[in-house]
């Protein structure tokens, strides 16, 4: 059966494993935190600050003369146009332009530059003579009151000069004039920044990119119809007037832009009052000229006598005022017509103003109506769609319809108008011809229906002129008392603090990242720990029984390694003593036995094991013998004290016989056997015929025959003597050993049939059985005998917890004396 694998990963959660981990890696915490803290510093230290400042607008407006003469409303109300407006480049061109960011004045730190917006000492007045000096920093040094020194580097060329504060300093890219303002603030900020002072002259083409990008225009409440203004900059007091700039400027530039529709009405009824006051002089010249050439004075006008019905005249007179009311019509409707073919950004409003004062076709109103709420309706719907949505598209399919409808109707209107036109002048020729004039004086005859036609043509256009001019008081009235009710709710304040760097965020996010670091190191040491610390890592994954635990020895293992006829109280002398009597519960038939220890790799603490419970084994009165046949790294010699002149090699040999190795330790009942000098062919040695006897006259002699095999996950070379042993023993060392070893134990198991096998887990610390981690018990026999029992006869009961008590003793008598 194929032994089952072990993953590395480790995926079953062990609580004292992470508490363990977790106080290993404190010091790693510890460093991730002060990097953090380091990255953290720096950063607040070399970061630039930067400020936001936002003023309030309501958008709104108020004309009362319209309100108090009744005029018509020629203003739009509400326009979400105005907030593109404030986003617009022209816009905030213009706005910027009131600001002194054309030029900006600096200190130098030791890191960083500092911006003296409207606080520098000395003033720069400037001419470019050639574009390439622009957005270069041009270093400026004060020798005194009275001189400077200018330098500054375009591409490979350096420039540096001194100069007079009372001269010009002219240059191949500048005419530059330095002022200063205050010598008192100069000398501070000469001091404060070690008279390292530069400006830049900036490229007027850059300024307005350069704050647009820091500019936030934001609907804040769309029922209240207030914007926020939102503006960013390295300069606290630099962001409050741009922000209170772009709100001052939008009052003027709303004012001016709402009173165009007005003031293209106000030119309209300009050009009519010229046209209509060229027809009164003409009129005036005609009436003068006809009774200059009948000798006809104003008295004799009077006395004229028509025959005809009055009727006539009348008639006549009202056909003249609808011709005159016609033309003005006509004219409108021709204007409307050239806006709307020719306009793309159409004003509506100033045509539908226009359409209002004349006796027009309702079709055309209609129309006209009509294409006002469709651009309404898009300038409303810009705020929540883009431009390319499938809205926009329709609306201005709707849009391009209703212009095409009412161009049509325009052209249907003016034919309409032309013909009655021309059937009012057909019936006045008509009523002329029933006209005979009479002179009742004899006096010689004359047209006297022209000279009445002439007075009528003038009264009327008179009357028409008085209009006009009625109508431009009405309207420059109401474009006087346009006011703005877009106001300004919340200035820009100068702020205090920076938005960035913000120090409590990085402060909190330096903590979380050292939380993060130190936890993330944590899982992965946690996830990838793949080292034996427990029984239970053992018994997750394989089903050899326990012999025992042997915990870690705090202080220095000696040389010999032999612990327990030093330390007969100790915690390790205890583990061995319960191996021991574990061993019976494996084979309990009287005879000489065979204990063979190995384990996977070297290191792992199997000599240890070996000379130890060979030890407590001597101890209990049973001859013991410990063979060395870890013959290519051997250690029984050294745990013993004595040269490997000869041994097991030799033995096997026969070069020299068993009594003639065989060496007494301190310990009575306890003898030992070296490795001997390191063979060529350790292998055929411990598995010839002579290992067989060897075995057999040692267990003659000897009550136990402990064996220290090699590591078989090395070499095979101990699985021979694993069978013939009666206690086979695989030592596993905690916190070394690795989780894949025990693929290993079951491969000798399930390939070799060493059914007997058990298994000592070596080294572990007991201080995490202290506090319930681990689960060091053990069994596997049937007798669930558990280790650490002594903890329940009472604290001190081995010479680790007596030593550990006195010094606890000690310390507090100590703090006593203090006192």
């Amino acid at each position: 059966m194929a032994v089952k694998k072990i993953s590395p990963i480790n995926d079953d959660f062990d609580l004292g494993l992470l508490v363990s981990i977790s106080k290993k890696s404190i010091i790693w915490s510890v460093l991730f935190f002060a990097f953090c803290a380091l990255i953290a510093f720096v950063y607040l230290r070399y970061t630039q600050p930067e400020y936001k400042a936002s003023s309030i607008i309501q958008l709104g407006f108020d004309n009362n003369a319209g309100k108090i003469l009744q005029t018509t409303n020629i203003y739009q109300e509400y326009n979400y146009k105005d907030i593109e407006l404030l986003r617009s480049p022209i816009f905030i061109q213009r706005t910027l332009s009131t600001l002194p960011l054309d030029i900006g004045y600096y200190t130098k730190g030791t890191v960083l530059s500092y911006e003296q917006y409207k606080s520098s000492a000395y003033k720069v007045e400037y001419t470019i003579l050639n574009s390439e000096i622009y957005n270069v920093p041009i270093t400026i040094e004060f020798i005194d009151r009275t001189k400077a020194t200018i330098s500054y580097t375009i591409g490979n060329n350096q420039l540096s000069k001194d100069f007079l504060l009372s001269d010009t300093l002219i240059t191949e890219h500048a005419k530059l004039k330095v002022t200063i303002e205050e010598y008192k603030k100069l000398d501070a900020q000469k001091q404060e920044s070690n008279n390292q002072f530069y400006f830049i002259i900036y490229d007027p083409g850059t300024i307005v990119p350069r704050y647009l990008s820091q500019l936030e225009i934001n609907i804040l409440n769309e029922q209240a119809r207030t914007i926020q203004i939102t503006a960013k900059d390295f300069n606290a007091r630099k962001a409050a007037d741009i922000a209170n700039a772009i709100g001052s400027e939008f009052l003027v530039f709303d004012k001016e832009k709402k009173g165009e529709s007005a003031d293209n009405v106000i030119n309209f009824i300009d050009n009519q009052l010229g046209m209509v006051y060229d027809r009164l002089y003409e009129t005036e010249n005609e009436i003068q000229d006809f009774k200059d050439r009948y000798n006809i004075k104003t008295d004799d006008v009077k006395t004229f006598d028509l025959k005809p019905l009055p009727d006539f005249l009348g008639r006549i007179e009202t056909f003249e005022e609808e011709i005159i009311k016609l033309e003005y019509s006509l004219s409108i409707y021709s204007k409307i017509e050239a806006e709307v073919a020719s306009n793309n950004n159409l004003d509506v409003y100033s045509l539908v103003s226009l359409i209002a004062g004349s006796d027009n076709d309702g079709v055309v109103s209609s129309h006209l109506n009509t294409l006002q709420q469709l651009l309404l309706e898009k300038e409303q719907i810009q705020y929540v769609v883009t431009k390319n949505s499938e809205q926009i598209r329709s609306l201005d399919y709707k849009i391009s319809i209703q212009k095409k409808l009412l161009s049509e109707s325009l052209s249907a209107s003016k034919i309409k108008l032309k013909e009655r036109i021309k059937e009012l002048k057909l019936k006045i020729k008509e009523y002329e011809k029933n006209i005979i004039p009479v002179r009742a004086d004899g006096k010689p005859e004359y047209n006297e229906l022209e000279l009445a036609r002439l007075q009528r043509i003038y009264q009327i256009n008179e009357n028409f002129y008085n209009n006009l001019v009625t109508k431009k008081a009405e309207f420059a009235i109401s474009r006087a008392g346009y006011v703005s009710n877009n106001i300004i709710l919340e200035q820009a304040k100068t702020p205090n603090s920076p938005i960035s760097p913000n120090t409590n965020l990085v402060i909190y996010l330096f903590i979380a990242g050292g939380i993060v670091l130190s936890i993330g190191l944590i899982i992965i040491r946690y996830v990838l720990h793949n080292d034996i610390v427990s029984l239970h890592d053992i018994q997750r994954h394989t089903s050899v029984p326990i012999l025992g635990i042997v915990p870690k020895y705090t202080k220095d293992i000696p040389v010999s390694q032999l612990l327990v006829d030093k330390s007969p109280k100790s915690m390790i002398s205890e583990a061995f003593r319960s191996i021991r009597t574990n061993l019976q519960f494996i084979s309990n038939e009287k005879g000489s036995k065979i204990i063979s220890v190995t384990s996977t790799i070297s290191g792992e603490g199997k000599t240890f094991v070996a000379i130890n419970l060979g030890g407590i084994l001597a101890f209990a009165g049973n001859k013991v013998v410990i063979i060395d046949l870890d013959m290519r790294k051997p250690k029984i010699h050294v745990g013993f004290g004595v040269q490997n002149t000869k041994g097991m090699s030799t033995i096997l040999i026969n070069q020299t016989t068993a009594e003639e190795c065989i060496q007494k330790s301190s310990l009575d009942n306890l003898d030992f056997i070296t490795a001997g000098p390191i063979p060529p062919n350790p292998s055929e040695l411990i598995i010839s015929e002579q290992m067989n006897n060897l075995l057999e006259h040692l267990k003659s002699i000897y009550d136990v025959v402990i064996i220290d095999n090699p590591p078989i996950g090395i070499v095979t070379d101990g699985i021979a003597n694993m069978r013939k042993a009666d206690y086979p023993i695989y030592i596993v060392r905690s916190q070394y050993s690795k989780r894949q070893f025990i693929e290993n134990i079951n491969h000798v198991i399930e390939e070799n049939k060493i059914n007997k096998l058990s298994i000592i887990l070596n080294g572990v610390d007991m201080e995490r059985g202290r506090y319930g981690y681990g689960g060091y018990g053990y069994g596997g026999y049937g007798y669930g005998y558990g280790y650490g029992y002594g903890y329940g006869y009472g604290y001190g009961y081995y010479e680790e917890d007596t030593e550990k008590k006195e010094s606890n003793l000690l310390g507090i008598l100590k703090k006593k004396d203090k006192k």
